[in-house]
C-alpha cells in the first residue's frame, strides 16, 4: 500500500466516524449533570446483609439464571465456586454523580439487562454474588476531573464494602472469581489490588475477568505482585482482560478523557488517563496475546437477550420511570459468529458479526464495547469451566 493510499483510508474512517462522534458529543452534554459532586445529597449506603442490595444471589430468583437455548442448566453440586460479578454502569443521570440503589431505570437495566447477559456466564459451575452499588454516572467517564472522581470513589466504596461482606459471610472459604465490565471494572482492578493480591485470598481465586476498560500492563509490573496476566486457556490467579473493535477500527485517543486508579509509594492512590498505558488483551477466543488470527471456526457462540417488552429509547436513559424492559431468555448460539486478533496497540480486533442483531450499538472508532460478553458469551462459559476445573486439580 502507498503512502497516498494510506492516507486515503485515514481520511476515510475519519469521515466514516465523524457522524457518530458528532452524536456522542451531543448525547454527553445532554447526560453532563448540572451542578457539582456533592457528597451531602448521596442516597444512603447498602446494606449488604440486606438482600435488597443485591442483584442477584443464590438466596433469591434473578436473571442471572438464564442459559441460552439448548444447554442445560448446571446443578446445584456442580456449583463448585463461587462469582463476584460488579457490573457496568447503566445510570446516565444528569441531576447526581451517584445512583440510588433503587433508581428506577438504572436498576431495571441490572436486573434484565446484565444479569441475564454478562452474569449468567458463569451459572454453569458458580454461585453467582452481584451487589447493587451507588454506580458512578456515565458521564463521570468523560469528565476527567475531581467530580467523576469523587463519584467513582463513592462507587468503588461500596464494592468494597460488598467484597468484604461477600468473603466473611456468603463465600465460606469456596473458590471464587472475579468478574466486571465497564465501569465494573475499574472497582475490580482496585479490588484485586488492594483486597486479593497481597493477601491469602489470591490461593481462592480462580481467576478475575475484568473486560471492557483497559487493564495497563503497568499494573503487571509495578503494582500486582502474585496475581499475572493470562497466557493460556487454563492458567489460574491470573487477569482475562480485553476492549472489542471492529478490526478497521481502533480506539480515539483524542476523545478519551477516562481516568484510572494508580497505587502511589505513600499508600494512598493518584488518577491518571488511561490513554497513556498500554492496556493487556487476551484473545477471548483462542485464550493467548498473540498477534495471530483466531478464526471464526473457533468461535463457539455469541448469545445475545430475548426481550418479552423492550420499548426503550435513548432517551429513557434520562428518565427517572421505570424502563419498560423485560428479559425472558436467552437465545440459541450464533456460532462462528467472528474471528478475533489481539492488536499491538493491546487492543482486541474483530472480523465483522455475521448477524446484524450484534451490529446495532456501536460506538466510536468502530467500538463494540456493549457486545464485549455477548460476541463471546459461549467462549467464556466454556473458559471458566475450565479454568475452575484446572484450579480444582491443584
Amino acid at each position: 500500500m502507498s503512502i497516498f493510499d494510506s492516507f486515503k483510508n485515514k481520511i476515510s474512517k475519519i469521515k466514516k466516524n465523524a457522524g457518530k462522534v458528532g452524536h456522542w458529543v451531543s448525547f454527553a452534554q445532554r447526560v453532563r449533570p448540572s451542578k457539582d459532586f456533592n457528597e451531602n445529597e448521596l442516597s444512603f449506603p447498602p446494606n449488604y446483609s440486606s438482600i435488597q442490595s443485591w442483584a442477584a444471589h443464590p438466596n433469591f430468583e434473578n436473571k442471572s439464571s438464564l442459559v441460552p437455548k439448548g444447554i442445560k442448566p448446571a446443578k446445584k453440586k456442580d456449583l463448585k465456586a463461587d462469582v463476584f460479578f460488579i457490573h457496568p454502569t447503566t445510570f446516565f443521570g444528569n441531576k447526581t454523580w451517584n445512583a440510588s440503589l433503587n433508581h428506577p431505570v438504572a436498576s431495571r437495566i441490572v436486573d434484565e439487562v446484565i444479569m441475564s447477559g454478562q452474569a449468567s456466564v458463569f451459572n454453569s459451575c458458580c454461585r453467582i454474588f452481584a451487589p447493587r452499588y451507588r454506580q458512578a454516572t456515565f458521564y463521570s467517564f468523560l469528565e476527567g476531573g475531581k467530580n467523576g472522581r469523587k463519584a467513582l470513589e463513592v462507587a468503588y466504596a461500596d464494592v468494597a464494602r460488598a467484597f468484604d461482606y461477600f468473603i466473611e459471610n456468603l463465600n465460606d472459604g469456596r473458590p471464587f472469581f472475579i468478574a466486571s465490565h465497564s465501569q465494573g471494572t475499574v472497582h475490580a482492578i482496585r479490588l484485586l489490588e488492594e483486597k486479593i493480591d497481597k493477601t491469602d485470598l489470591v490461593n481462592r481465586m480462580v481467576a478475575a475477568y475484568t473486560i471492557g476498560f483497559q487493564f495497563p500492563i503497568k499494573k503487571f509490573r509495578e503494582d500486582l505482585k502474585n496475581i499475572k496476566p493470562s497466557q493460556s486457556a487454563t492458567d489460574t490467579q491470573c487477569v482475562i482482560a480485553y476492549d472489542t473493535y471492529i478490526d478497521e477500527g481502533g480506539p480515539i485517543h483524542t476523545l478519551d478523557r477516562t481516568e484510572h486508579f494508580f497505587s502511589k509509594d505513600d499508600g494512598t492512590w493518584e488518577w491518571k488517563k488511561r490513554s497513556k498505558f498500554k492496556p493487556f488483551v487476551t484473545n477471548p477466543i483462542s485464550w493467548t496475546s498473540n498477534t495471530d488470527v483466531a478464526e471464526d471456526t473457533q468461535h463457539v457462540g455469541a448469545v445475545n437477550n430475548q426481550y418479552a417488552k423492550s420499548n426503550f429509547q435513548l432517551d429513557t436513559l434520562l428518565d427517572d420511570e421505570i424502563a419498560d424492559i423485560e428479559v425472558n431468555g436467552l437465545s440459541t448460539p450464533y456460532e462462528h459468529e467472528v474471528s478475533a486478533r489481539c492488536g499491538e496497540d493491546g487492543f482486541l480486533y474483530i472480523s465483522k458479526p455475521k448477524h446484524r442483531i450484534f451490529r446495532l450499538m456501536l460506538l466510536p472508532g468502530g467500538n463494540y464495547h456493549n457486545y464485549d460478553y455477548s460476541l463471546f458469551y459461549m467462549n467464556l462459559r466454556e473458559n471458566v469451566k475450565l479454568r475452575l476445573d484446572a484450579f480444582l486439580e491443584k
